[in-house]
């Protein structure tokens, strides 16, 4: 079963295009070459929605097995990867502070590849965070995997990801995959009427003590300005 690791890095002034297109360009074929690590995805917060400026990153690797590896082989940067540790330091250029989540896949979650081969793409995502009341999280994805699922791709909605926090008991993120804007427009004004989301919506809490998301945006493949 996969690992995952996602990143939410605070951005210094106007450099989150330039570390999107430094973590794409440099940081991410660093890693997959050294430590067999791959780059899901790299999206700005759309700052609307949630912290600016911000961006999310999600990495994959195969099992703990590769974790340990890539881990070993990492750290301390210094010692083990000067060039990482090169990478490291000129980002410090665009970004101080950031916040890390080491993640377990539910069963029902596509990993990187059959994403791909499914093409599940699209221009923004769906950041939600998940805390769960005590002993009810695997129920809540039980949940989400038999009813809202189907919902929800009825609704156009991809899943990317749904993961419980490896070292945290009751946390969780999902990632969800819209077409584009105009895709989330129409989920926003059919809300209001939609009977069968309504009824999944007061359910929640049954499992969560909170559900909080946010949007994220896939920039364009040169990412030079914020």
């Amino acid at each position: 079963m996969a690992v995952y690791i996602h990143e939410r890095i605070e951005i210094e002034g106007g450099g989150r295009g330039k570390l999107i297109d430094m973590i794409r360009s440099r940081w991410a074929p660093h890693l997959a070459r050294e430590h067999g690590v791959r780059l899901v995805g790299a999206w700005a917060t759309v700052g609307s929605t949630g912290k600016w400026p911000e961006v999310c990153v999600h990495w994959e690797m195969d099992d703990w097995a590769h974790f340990s590896r890539a881990q070993r082989g990492q750290y301390p940067m210094e010692e083990r990867d000067v060039s990482l540790a090169e990478l490291w330091n000129q980002a410090l250029e665009y970004r101080q502070r950031g916040h890390s989540m080491l993640l377990k896949p539910t069963s029902f979650s596509p990993d990187l590849a059959g994403g791909s081969a499914e093409s599940i793409e699209g221009d923004v995502i769906l950041h939600e965070d998940v805390l769960a009341l005590p002993g009810r999280l695997s129920s809540y994805h039980a949940a989400l995997a038999a009813e809202f699922l189907p919902l929800a791709e009825k609704r156009g909605l991809r899943l990317l990801g749904a993961y419980a926090h490896a070292l945290q008991p009751g946390t969780g993120l999902n990632l969800w995959v819209l077409r584009d804007w105009d895709h989330w427009r129409e989920l926003m004004e059919a809300t209001p009427g939609d009977a069968e989301l309504r009824a999944w919506n007061q359910r929640l809490g049954e499992w969560l003590e909170d559900l909080d998301g946010f949007l994220a945006v896939r920039p364009p493949g040169t990412a030079l300005r914020t």
